[in-house]
C-alpha cells in the first residue's frame, strides 16, 4: 500500500530537465521580459546575472571544490496560476545546448515548482517550453520578447 501511495506523489511531480554544459559566452539577458506560457501571460524580470556553483558538485563555504560554475540569472518570474498572476523568486542557469544558449529558470511558488527551458532565439527573443510541479500551474510552450533593457 505505501508503494502506491509514492506513486501517486510522484504522478504530480514536474521532472526539472537537467541543464546543459555551462555556457562559454552569456550575453547580458537583464531586464523585462513578456509573453505567453501555455496560453496564458507571462513575464520574467532578470535583475541579476552573475557566476555560480551548477546543479551539482560540491561547495564548501564560498569554495566550489567540485562541479563546474556557471553564468547565473535571478530575478522574478510572474506566472499565471489557476487563473491569477503570482510572482515569486527564480534562479536560472545558462548552458550551451549545441544550437546556442538556454535559459533554464527555476521557481518555487504557489504552483509548487515551476521550471522553464528558453533558448535565446536572438538579441530580444526566448522561446522553449516549461511545467508546474501541480496541475493547475502552467505548462506547455513559452514564448517571451525583452521590453525593457537595462540602463547602459
Amino acid at each position: 500500500m505505501r508503494w502506491l501511495a509514492a506513486l501517486v506523489l510522484l504522478a504530480g511531480c514536474a521532472t526539472i530537465p537537467p541543464a546543459g554544459p555551462p555556457a562559454a559566452f552569456a550575453p547580458d539577458l537583464r531586464g523585462t521580459w513578456t509573453g505567453t506560457w501555455g496560453g496564458a501571460p507571462v513575464s520574467l524580470v532578470v535583475s541579476e546575472q552573475a557566476t555560480g556553483s551548477g546543479e551539482s558538485g560540491l561547495v564548501l563555504g564560498p569554495w566550489q571544490v567540485l562541479g563546474e560554475r556557471y553564468p547565473t540569472a535571478t530575478g522574478v518570474l510572474t506566472s499565471t496560476v489557476d487563473g491569477e498572476l503570482v510572482s515569486t523568486h527564480m534562479s536560472g542557469l545558462l548552458s550551451d545546448a549545441g544550437r546556442g544558449l538556454v535559459l533554464t529558470v527555476r521557481a518555487q511558488s504557489a504552483a509548487g515548482e515551476q521550471w522553464l527551458r528558453l533558448r535565446l532565439v536572438d538579441a530580444d527573443r526566448l522561446e522553449g517550453t516549461g511545467e508546474s510541479q501541480l496541475r493547475w500551474g502552467p505548462r506547455g510552450p513559452a514564448r517571451l520578447v525583452r521590453r525593457t533593457r537595462p540602463p547602459a
